[in-house]
């Protein structure tokens, strides 16, 4: 198993998995659910994600320089580093867990739920230095195997804890889900260690012998934190928005009238249902942008500007192709969606708000790939920064708005995410020249949605009222839908094989299969 494939799969579970749990704890659980994890996320945005990446680096040049003493040593000192951050937040997470869940979150009964998520913070810290260990040799496997038994159990743990536990309680429901994930990464840290003991003999990093002087335990300390403090910040901001819903959205919701548990109720709605849909195509976007980084990279290194031009237009290009019709067909078919799904077709009007959001989404990620390939990794950074403060002016002013309500929180989420699509996009256009052409990559798109809309909304009235069954039409509908989309962009010749080039596994061989196929006009 690749670490793409692994990764795939795992952000793949982890986009689908709040359907069935919304199922079991319903919109109000799913809000207590969903307030744990702004938090969570945010910790471990800080006590791992720059670490580990700066320990994978530090390795893999120790190694380079013919000095595995020092990348021994590197990997005791992380270690230790990761384990008393992840015990220092783990513990700090517990003890502040009734303080957030009264004064940030404005519900008490969120209070269970953080508790139950505090534990996984130290596991994942321990976890992740050794994965960064695993990756600094070039040996991916570790990473890949742990990662899929990490979401596996997590998600198998939350749902099962769920149904249980809704007997007692839908506080204790909600904390059941949210231990998950401390389920989850002790299966993940078990599965690395298993591998890590397995290969002690055939690897002399791993193995128990004594090995040459390496840097002192201070110097090895900075070299990690001057690393990883900077890749730490940009993942931060990305935390700072799912904060910015956490303090804004039921504080508002509670300062118009609503009471707490309807307050909740609609946070759930728009974080466990509307984000999770929105949040689906990014399972191909992520992997398009880990794809774009050493694609572009390697064509800025030889200076070859015709490639980086080509790549960057073909990615953006291929980025609407799929997110203009999931935009559409989403704000269309948002009440009909959510019944089916969720069983809760409330939640249509923060999906519908949220529809654009989509669009917004996956071209921020795209376009962050391109200006991270091409050395500016601080432009994404500072343009999502100027997101997120558009998304907390928004947020604060339409969703204490009874004309808006929840509604104002989703608007809020989508104008952020449009501020920095839109600046990268201008940044890509600077750099690189390439950018949105609109005869040559929207124009098409555009009117193969417009029949994929005439399909969905058509064939939905349709099939409602034949069949009289929404699950039934909605499915006929997404299907007929697809079916008008794809066959107008083959009529209107909107599929370029060299499209496919940059799409991670698959893309090669779909574009050879439409080939075959003449999809691909001359």
């Amino acid at each position: 198993m690749t670490l793409a494939t692994a990764g795939l799969i795992s952000r793949a579970l982890g986009a689908v998995y709040r359907i069935p749990l919304t199922r079991v704890l319903g919109d109000e659980g799913m809000g207590l659910f969903q307030m744990a994890h702004p938090v969570y996320a945010a910790i471990l945005t800080i006590s791992t994600v720059g670490i580990n990446v700066a320990i994978s680096k530090l390795v893999a040049g120790h190694l380079a320089q013919g000095m595995a003493g020092a990348a021994r040593r590197t990997f005791h000192i992380s270690l230790a580093l990761m384990g008393a951050l992840g015990l220092l937040f783990s513990v700090l997470m517990f003890f502040t867990a009734r303080l957030i869940a009264v004064h940030v979150a404005h519900n008490a009964d969120a209070y269970y739920a953080i508790v139950a998520l505090s534990p996984a913070v130290l596991i994942v810290s321990v976890a992740s230095a050794m994965r960064g260990y695993f990756q600094g040799q070039q040996i991916m496997m570790p990473t890949a195997i742990s990662q899929v038994a990490e979401q596996v159990i997590r998600v198998l743990t939350m749902l099962l804890l769920a149904h249980y536990l809704l007997r007692i309680s839908l506080p204790m429901a909600a904390a059941g889900a949210t231990f998950g994930a401390s389920a989850g990464a002790v299966a993940g840290l078990i599965a690395l260690l298993a591998i890590f003991y397995s290969k002690r003999g055939a690897s002399p990093l791993l193995g128990p012998r004594p090995l040459p002087v390496a840097p002192s335990a201070s110097k090895i300390t900075m070299s990690i934190l001057r690393l990883a403090v900077p890749i730490s910040l940009a993942g931060t901001v990305v935390s700072i928005m799912n904060l910015i819903d956490l303090a804004v959205v039921p504080n508002r919701l509670i300062a118009i009238g609503l009471t707490p548990t309807d307050a909740t109720r609609l946070y759930g709605q728009l974080t466990g249902m509307a984000l999770t849909l929105v949040n689906m195509p990014t399972v191909f976007t992520s992997a398009l942008q880990a794809s774009l980084v050493p694609s572009v990279s390697e064509a800025h290194a030889l200076n070859d500007k015709a490639s980086i031009h080509a790549r960057a237009t073909a990615a953006i290009r291929i980025t609407l192709l799929i997110a203009i019709p999931a935009t559409v067909g989403l704000y269309l078919l948002a009440t009909p969606i959510a019944d089916l799904l969720f069983g809760i077709p409330e939640a249509g009007a923060p999906i519908a708000a949220m529809a654009g959001g989509l669009l917004f989404l996956t071209l921020q990620q795209t376009t962050s790939g391109v200006l991270q390939g091409l050395g500016r990794t601080d432009l994404p950074v500072r343009n999502l920064l100027l997101g997120a403060a558009c998304k907390l002016v928004l947020s604060w002013t339409l969703t204490g708005m009874p004309a808006f309500g929840i509604r104002g929180a989703a608007l809020g989420t989508t104008l952020g995410f449009m501020v920095a699509a839109s600046l990268n996009l201008a940044g890509v256009k600077a750099l690189t020249g390439a950018g949105i052409a609109v005869r040559d990559t929207l124009a098409k798109p555009i009117a193969a949605t417009m029949a994929m809309s005439l399909a969905a909304v058509g064939g939905y009235r349709y099939f409602l009222a034949l069949l009289g069954s929404n699950g039934q039409a909605t499915l006929i509908a997404i299907g007929l839908a697809m079916a008008a989309y794809a066959l107008m962009l083959l009529l209107t010749g909107g599929l370029r094989e060299r499209d496919f080039e940059l799409v991670p596994a698959l893309g090669p061989r779909l574009a050879r299969w439409l080939k075959r196929k003449g999809a691909f006009r001359r």
